[in-house]
């Protein structure tokens, strides 16, 4: 059982872990992360492109990948290198995740900020 912290006062509180603010003006890779991660436990809020699901099919013909590891890539993964901005002022990563028999899928994930969206632009090995 989790006991709450006290403080001085013998008031029981449970502490609340700092999280810095992210800085949408210079996104980090672990504040992009952070942000995939969190938005994609709603799966809602994920728009797949014409284009990805197109790339499912040519690019994983031996190993199918379906949209729930699409899913499971942007909720657990993680980002390679630094995200960009794309053409329309947006910001851009890639997500990869190490897959059953050892190779890393990856999810090139623009973030919507103003939409609090994500899009999958396309999937592939990283590993290709």
């Amino acid at each position: 059982m989790r006991r709450p912290h006290v403080t001085k006062c013998n008031i029981a509180v449970d502490p609340v872990p700092f999280q810095r603010p992210i800085r949408w003006s210079d996104l980090r890779s672990d504040e992009a992360e952070r942000v995939i991660r969190t938005w994609a436990q709603d799966t809602s809020r994920i728009l797949i492109s014409d284009h990805a699901f197109d790339r499912l099919g040519e690019r994983f013909d031996e190993e199918p990948l379906d949209t729930p590891t699409v899913y499971r890539i942007l909720k657990v993964g993680r980002v390679l290198g630094d995200p960009i901005r794309n053409e329309r002022g947006h910001w851009q990563t890639t997500m990869v995740l190490r897959m059953p028999g050892g190779r890393d899928a990856g999810a090139v994930t623009v973030i919507l900020r103003e939409d609090r969206k994500l899009i999958v632009r396309t999937v592939m090995w990283k590993d290709s």
